[in-house]
């Protein structure tokens, strides 16, 4: 098992090992996204617009319950890839398990709420009569399957942590297939609309959370015993697992907070726009995950080398993130400029929902910079344990840029006004997070050596 090897992230070329390290979480996340995409795809193709925007909508919505999953996991990554840098096992495992334990609890009450208010969510975001029973369905079905999607982020973050990239790389390759050929199942050969597109998803969910699990619990050095089940909560208390996994939690709860608003601002203009959103903004995060995913490797590098008392390379990985990150954005901005309404008819043809997504990116495209910035500078934040800070970032950009922003535009310029302002977001956390790593990241960090052994 050499290949999915947990990598000692704290010796060797830095640039390398960033791009070694960061390759698996760039096509993992990809794929975590096309997973997201799916859906979209099988009813725009073989039922119609109506069910597009219907599964747009409920994805939102899940996607918001999910984030917390996501926000506690990436935090926690944090602590177990610096005990990992500084030698501490037993730390690092029983880290490790309280995280896994939590993802679950936090699931569970995910589901319940996705499932009990779906509907008077819905109603919040002001649905369109035409997608709203669709909404409400998808929703419903997908939240019973958030328990193993936390419980799969769960194990994803603490295997990245512990410097092994692949092996998440590996579960989500076989989400995405299982997710592709039971939507072709359901959706396209049983012809079962939304409801296939539901279970397809949380199918495949399912599996891939049972396979990363009994993975982790077999190679993973996390055979349990009674006197360790005893400990897990515990630790949580004693340990800085809630406070850095909480502040990142409410970050990303935040950021799909902001999102919520911008499709309640949205939902009015029609069935198009809304489509013509859940497209674009689908599009974008394809676009954009890849400059997280290197910020994300790159805050785990960050947290194992100050672990092993290695600041000068935790230094030097941040900058070449920002290298790597701006590249990107050279690519990609051009790329979404030129071929915006191609993006947009991967999801759907209809000739409004193109003309407005082909604007949404047409716009958005600028703000992929502010991305690139934020992703690279602020894993230098998060890899330091500063979370408060992190949050303070994203908070700016969620309620300052994608929120106040958006419906003071909107009330002069509608969609454009909407999209400019989310273009804009991005800076505002970029501008931050350069703040923070100018000033408090010199001064302050979360070290492992205050905990005892």
């Amino acid at each position: 098992m050499t290949y999915f090897a947990a990598q000692n992230l704290t010796t060797g070329s830095v640039s390398r090992q960033l791009a070694l390290f960061a390759w698996p979480l760039v096509l993992t996340n990809l794929l975590q996204t096309l997973f997201s995409l799916m859906d979209a795809i099988f009813v725009g193709y073989f039922v119609g617009p109506d069910a597009v925007s219907a599964v747009m909508i409920g994805g939102q919505s899940i996607l918001f319950l999910l984030t917390f999953s996501l926000g506690l996991t990436a935090g926690s990554q944090i602590l177990i890839a610096q005990f990992k840098g500084a030698g501490k096992a037993a730390k690092e495992i029983q880290t490790a398990k309280t995280v896994l334990t939590l993802a679950l609890a936090v699931g569970i009450a995910a589901a319940l709420s996705g499932y009990f208010l779906a509907f008077p969510a819905l109603r919040l975001l002001q649905t369109p009569e035409a997608a709203l029973a669709g909404a409400r369905q998808y929703m419903q079905i997908t939240s019973l399957g958030l328990p193993f999607a936390f419980l799969y982020n769960a194990t994803a973050g603490i295997w990245r942590g512990r410097g092994d990239a692949k092996r998440p790389l590996l579960f989500a390759a076989l989400a995405t297939m299982l997710h592709l050929g039971f939507g072709l199942l359901f959706v396209g050969l049983l012809s079962m609309g939304i409801l296939g597109a539901a279970l397809a998803t949380v199918t495949a969910q399912v599996i891939a959370a049972l396979a990363g699990a009994f993975s982790l619990y077999r190679h993973g050095g996390f055979r349990r015993s009674s006197e360790e089940a005893a400990s897990y909560w515990g630790l949580a208390k004693s340990s800085d697992i809630l406070k850095i996994g909480i502040p990142f939690g409410l970050q990303m709860g935040l950021l799909n907070l902001s999102n919520l608003f911008i499709l309640r601002l949205v939902n009015p203009y029609g069935v198009a726009a809304s489509a013509a959103l859940g497209a674009g903004s689908r599009v974008t995060n394809l676009l954009v995950v890849p400059m997280m995913a290197i910020g994300n490797a790159a805050s785990a590098i960050v947290g194992q080398n100050l672990g092993a008392g290695k600041p000068g390379r935790a230094t030097a990985t941040v900058r070449w993130a920002l290298v790597y990150t701006l590249t990107f954005v050279a690519v990609t901005t051009p790329l979404t400029l030129l071929f915006p309404a191609s993006l947009i008819r991967f999801f759907t043809d209809d000739p409004e929902a193109l003309r407005i997504g082909t604007q949404y990116l047409t716009i958005l495209a600028w703000g992929y910079a502010g991305h690139a910035i934020h992703s690279a500078i602020g894993a230098a934040v998060l890899g330091r344990g500063l979370a408060f800070y992190s949050l303070l970032s994203a908070g700016t950009e969620a309620l300052i840029g994608r929120m106040a922003l958006t419906w003071i535009f909107s009330s002069f310029w509608g969609l454009s006004g909407i999209f400019t302002a989310q273009t804009i977001a991005p800076y505002l956390a970029a501008a931050l997070s350069l703040i923070w790593y100018f000033t408090i990241c010199r001064q302050n960090a979360i070290s492992v050596d205050k905990y005892h052994s």
